[in-house]
Formats: structure tokens, C-alpha cells, sequence
């Protein structure tokens, strides 16, 4: 089968599909979304034709469409205007005309490759696109456009809430990723599913308690990870750092390791440590996801004090590696990802947070029976294969339908 996948691609994933191509010389792309990679490999894996399609900053001007193709794998990249709200020369801002353009130049390269089936992912430029193909298609929703803009009161996120309005009640079929996202999709989309994202499971059980014990035996100094796409309320990460500074009372010799937007030296994190007069706290920003992963590995913990996620990818990541993740009890999917009483807490209440960090880091058997925890809940429920096989049961569901309207 031919599939566009409309979505966020970059080339941090996308070189492993373009092994003919150097990495500096593909387009950045669409930073921030490596699950679509793992969705693009199941793919892959079953032999179907795969059009990853997805936008990137136009540069000097430049709005012709890149491809880029290796057998039966082709990205296609669609400049965008660069700037949301002021004038791109004669373009007006992206945002001012809900992304008319993009939306245009999407649909009119889904077109050019015809495929059989079009997923597109959340309910803005690439449902939009995806919808105005009038191919069989499914709209796949990672968030809510209006707790967002609650989040963040801008021009740019109004504008946002609109097209996902605009989108949302026109789509035919849709999915989204967690029981949580359910009743803001099923009040406006005539079809929803729940199919979470997926993760690949890249180590077996024999590397898992390996791993574990060899973790159990340096706990006193713990290698703390903080994965956050974005410096801000929502994100929560100065509770994080608050969290850390109680943690560093009892283990004085635990690290903490911040990776993400805003988490670059001099950034925003970083006026932050020194305002907490940090210790021991290391800063990455954003690097390739190969290489946040490497540092997964070997991280004891990872915490995650966001205030709401529709899914949260990050911590399924970390749990296929038997890494325990400490997160919201109310913040939103986090709940229904973990899985685990023992690993939930108030990102409002220090105490609580921390907590639940020092219990796990504290006790040697609590922590190794909370990692075998954490790997099989993402390996029952959250693998690739797993999320896949659910994925292509409602492509075909949606085929017959196409079909039996013609």
C-alpha cells in the first residue's frame, strides 16, 4: 500500500530512512516528534510505500518543494513562511491566514504522489491538508489546541485553537493518543480510537536486569534525567529544579541531566539553577533524539513535573529502558501512561514529588522491581509492534468506507 504520513519529520530520524544522503545536507525539517519515525519503520517493515510529507522554514526565499528518496521511502519537504505573524515579504504571516498557503503547497504535494491511504497527525496545517485531498485519510490528534492556548493567551495559539476547531468537525475519521484527549475529540469528530503512541523496544530482558542491578548498585549517585519540549509553565521544569534541590538534602551526589528547548547554556534553565544556586545540573538543549536516547539509558530516573500532557512520548521512552518515571497524578494522560501509584505525584506539592524520588532512589529493591515495572508496561501496551497492528486494523476499516461511498 502507498502511504503519506503528513506530520513533523526531521532529519535527526529521517537520515536512518535516507542512508544515500549526508545528514547536513538534508533540510532540518520539523523538529520534535521521533515516534513518527517509529510509525514510518512499522511501516517500512511491512512493505508498504511510504511518503513522509512535512513542512520546514523557507530560506532565502526559497519555497520550491524538496524530495528526497531512498527505494521505497520518499520525504517530501514543504517550505513554510517563516515568521507566524509578520509579513514574509509579499506573504503575510502563516498564522494570519491559518496557514492557507502551507495547507495548499501539503495538499498539492500529497496529490503528486497519489498514494492509497493519507495519516495525518494533529488537527492543524496537516489534517487541513489532509482533509482537502478527499483520499481516505486518518487524522490522528496529539493535543488539546484549547488547553494550550490556556497555556499560552497569544495571536499564534488562537490561531492554532481556530484550525483545529475548523479541522476537528470536519474530519471523518480520527484517533488520538490517550483516554484523556477521548472526550475533547468525541465532542467534536464523528469517529475517534484510542491507539497510543509507540516506542520501539530496543533491549531484551537479559540487557533490562543487567541494567537494573547495575543501576541498584549506584544509586547514591543517581544520574536524574529531565526531558522538556519548551522553559515554561506548562512544562513545569522550576518545580523540577526545586524537586532536584530537596532530592540533593539526602543524595548529595545525585546529577541532574536537562534536555529540551530552553534547557541550553545561558538559557532559560539555566538563569534558573543559578537563581536556585544549583549544583551538579548539566545542560544539552536540543540534540539529535539518538543521542538523548544514549543518555536514557544510563540515567537512573527520569522526573516529569508537566502540568498536562495528551500523551507524553518521553516517558514511554524511558520506561522501555527500565527507567522508573516520576510524573503528574493530575497532569492529564500522565496518569494512564505510568500506570503506577508508587511513580505518581502532585506537581503542585514539593513534598509530595520529591517524596516519591527519594523512596525509589532510597531503597534498592523498591527501585529494581519498579524498572521490571516500568519496562513490561511499555512493552504490553506501547510498542511499536503493538501500536501498529492497532493503526493498520482502522487504516482498513477506513479503506472499506472510502470505498463503499464511492
Amino acid at each position: 500500500m502507498k502511504i503519506a504520513v503528513v506530520a513533523s519529520s526531521d532529519r535527526s530520524f529521517i537520515q536512518f530512512f535516507l542512508p544515500n544522503y549526508n545528514f547536513n545536507d538534508l533540510p532540518i525539517g520539523f523538529e520534535g516528534s521521533p515516534f513518527i519515525g517509529t510509525l514510518i519503520n512499522s511501516l517500512l517493515k511491512d512493505n508498504n510505500e511510504v511518503f513522509a510529507i512535512t513542512i520546514t522554514k523557507a530560506i532565502n526565499n526559497d519555497y520550491t518543494i524538496k524530495k528526497y528518496n531512498y527505494k521505497n521511502f520518499t520525504w517530501l519537504v514543504v517550505p513554510c513562511r517563516p515568521f507566524s505573524i509578520r509579513n514574509n515579504g509579499k506573504k503575510v504571516g502563516r498564522i494570519i491566514d491559518l496557514y492557507r498557503y502551507e495547507i495548499t503547497q501539503l495538499k498539492n504535494a500529497i496529490l503528486e504522489v497519489s498514494p492509497d491511504f493519507v495519516h495525518a497527525h494533529w488537527s492543524y496545517e496537516f489534517a487541513g491538508a489532509a482533509i482537502k485531498c478527499k483520499l481516505p485519510y486518518l487524522i490522528t490528534v496529539h493535543d488539546n489546541s484549547w488547553k494550550i492556548f490556556c497555556y499560552f493567551r497569544n495571536l499564534y495559539r488562537f490561531g492554532k485553537f481556530l484550525m483545529s476547531e475548523i479541522y476537528l468537525r470536519r474530519a471523518l475519521f480520527t484517533s488520538t493518543v490517550s483516554p484523556y484527549m477521548f472526550p475533547y475529540l468525541k465532542s467534536r469528530c464523528k469517529e475517534v480510537k484510542i491507539i497510543p503512541n509507540p516506542t520501539p523496544i530496543k533491549i531484551n530482558e537479559n540487557q533490562l536486569q543487567k541494567l537494573i542491578k547495575d543501576k541498584s548498585n549506584t544509586l547514591v549517585t543517581a544520574k536524574i534525567v529531565m526531558i522538556n519540549n519548551g522553559w515554561d509553565k506548562r512544562k513545569n521544569g522550576f518545580f523540577g529544579l526545586q524537586v532536584f534541590k530537596k532530592i540533593k538534602q539526602k543524595l548529595p551526589l545525585a546529577s541532574l541531566h536537562l534536555f529540551g528547548h530552553g534547557t541550553e547554556i545561558n538559557g532559560l534553565a539555566w538563569q534558573d539553577v543559578q537563581k536556585l544556586q544549583l549544583q551538579d545540573v548539566f545542560f544539552y538543549g536540543s540534540l539529535k533524539h539518538v543521542d538523548v536516547e544514549n543518555h536514557l539509558v544510563d540515567a537512573h530516573l527520569l522526573i516529569h513535573p508537566s502540568q498536562e500532557e495528551s500523551f507524553g512520548v518521553v516517558l514511554i521512552e524511558a520506561m522501555s529502558y527500565g527507567v522508573p518515571t516520576v510524573g503528574g497524578s493530575k497532569s492529564g494522560a500522565v496518569p494512564w501512561v505510568i500506570n503506577n501509584e508508587q511513580l505518581l505525584a502532585d506537581c503542585n506539592n514539593l513534598i509530595d514529588f520529591s517524596n516519591k524520588v527519594e523512596y525509589l532512589l532510597l531503597n534498592q529493591y523498591i527501585y529494581e522491581s519498579i524498572s521490571n515495572t516500568c519496562y513490561q508496561n511499555v512493552v504490553n501496551r506501547f510498542s511499536d509492534k503493538a501500536v501498529y497492528e492497532k493503526y493498520i486494523i482502522y487504516y482498513l476499516e477506513i479503506l472499506k468506507y472510502f470505498k463503499s461511498a464511492k
